[in-house]
């Protein structure tokens, strides 16, 4: 038989503080060996394990958001910061005095303070009611010398209805009690969890900046390949153009048989011109995304590739034409790199959109069995290469994940949000 719905919430209100109390017992060990550590980080000695607590630290109140994030039905609007690699002095004193960090270590303060005391409230209720009403009634099964023993000695049909009524009293405070205390208990550690108003708006601006200087980048990227593009390709064909027709023109005067073969060749080179001229306006828009949409010019990438690919395209969306010309862009820069650089046997991909509380994401996956060791040079400037792409996905305010240990295998994760 199907619980109604408000015992089905009470139920997930109690599971809930219960969860929590059974957190409290890793958030107090974080806190002791905070403590503990607290003496080394004043000696210097200790500043090599700070990395390592904050990041345990992070990962800690990350879940406790999110638990309270899915009971209190709240969308997290903000992504956590994510602590890896070595830090020096300074960026570890600069780790410390974080914002971040002093919500962590508020929440946890928090958190060891009451989740065992919401914890033990409730189960300490709901046991209390179904132990006073289901006792009580069987105090004539007890030995007058040794009678039953709830809140009093239970002796009489009195003693055993005064029980059953504080039972049923436990009862109702279960009831109203424990989703407010559950409601109340993850609203505050999400608002702990979560930055300021002027934090918040800061952390955007910043991003819109760096998203502003990665887009003029990749802009002025662009813009130097199609003039390289033009100026080493269609425009010495056609200055080959000008050259051969001369030649004609001036072999036309004499011997007009002898011009033939200078118009062949300005032709060939007029050619070969419009052909340049075709390919510098297909990397600008490839025609091929209007025609058959990202998932087919994809399928038409992979199969040109020199390395064996395999595509999945299943749960990918339409998105903005800007974005799928960047996805497109991003897996012929991703497919060239792994066949230059990565001796792999196999490539694989994959194209989808993924559903995140700030809107639809645009995710683009290249796997590849290679050597792997591949970096991102930050002082790259061609534009081209792992930079390239991670310049081109920051101007929409997306993301290069990559994972290539040396030996391989090459994981590489492109985040494109739909909504930039």
């Amino acid at each position: 038989m199907r619980l109604p719905e408000r015992a089905r919430t009470r139920i997930r209100a109690t599971g809930f503080l219960v969860v929590e109390g059974g957190y409290w017992f890793v958030s107090l060990a974080v806190l002791l060996a905070g403590i503990a550590l607290l003496p080394f980080v004043a000696l210097g000695v200790g500043l090599y394990a700070v990395p390592s607590f904050l990041e345990i630290l992070n990962r800690l109140a990350a879940r406790a958001q999110t638990r309270s994030a899915k009971r209190a039905s709240a969308v997290i609007p903000f992504d956590r910061r994510r602590l890896t690699g070595r830090y020096s002095f300074t960026e570890l004193a600069a780790l410390l005095s974080a914002p971040e960090t002093k919500r962590d270590l508020s929440w946890l303060l928090f958190h060891c303070g009451f989740a065992v005391l919401a914890a033990a409230l409730a189960l300490a209720l709901p046991f209390g009611a179904v132990l006073y009403v289901a006792a009580a009634p069987l105090w004539q099964l007890f030995p007058p010398d040794a009678p039953l023993e709830l809140t009093i000695f239970v002796r009489s049909w009195a003693d055993a209805l005064l029980m059953i009524l504080l039972g049923l009293l436990y009862a109702a405070g279960a009831w109203v009690l424990l989703p407010w205390l559950a409601r109340r208990f993850s609203e505050a550690t999400l608002a702990i969890l979560s930055p300021r108003r002027y934090a918040d708006l800061a952390r955007r601006i910043s991003d819109l900046s760096a998203a502003r200087a990665s887009a003029l980048a990749a802009h002025a990227a662009e813009l130097r390949r199609i003039e390289r593009e033009l100026h080493d390709g269609a425009q010495n064909r056609l200055v080959g153009v000008v050259m051969m027709l001369g030649l004609a023109q001036r072999a036309a005067e004499t011997d007009p048989a002898a011009a033939v073969p200078f118009l062949g060749r300005a032709q060939d080179a007029a050619s070969e011109a419009l052909a340049g001229l075709r390919a510098a306006v297909h990397d600008i828009y490839p025609p091929i995304l209007d025609e058959l949409g990202l998932g087919g010019a994809a399928s038409a990438l992979t199969s040109r590739s020199p390395v064996p690919c395999s595509l999945n395209v299943e749960g990918l969306l339409r998105a903005p034409a800007a974005v799928e010309s960047a996805a497109y862009f991003v897996l012929a820069e991703a497919l060239t790199n792994a066949a230059k650089h990565s001796n792999a046997s196999r490539i694989d991909v994959v194209l989808r959109t993924e559903s995140t509380p700030r809107g639809d994401v645009l995710v683009v996956l290249v796997n590849d069995d290679g050597r792997g060791g591949a970096t991102v040079d930050p002082a790259e400037t061609a534009g081209t290469g792992l930079a390239g792409i991670a310049r081109r996905a920051a101007a929409f305010g997306g993301r290069l994940v990559l994972n290539s240990p040396d030996g391989g295998p090459t994981n590489l994760r492109v985040e494109l949000p739909c909504a930039f």
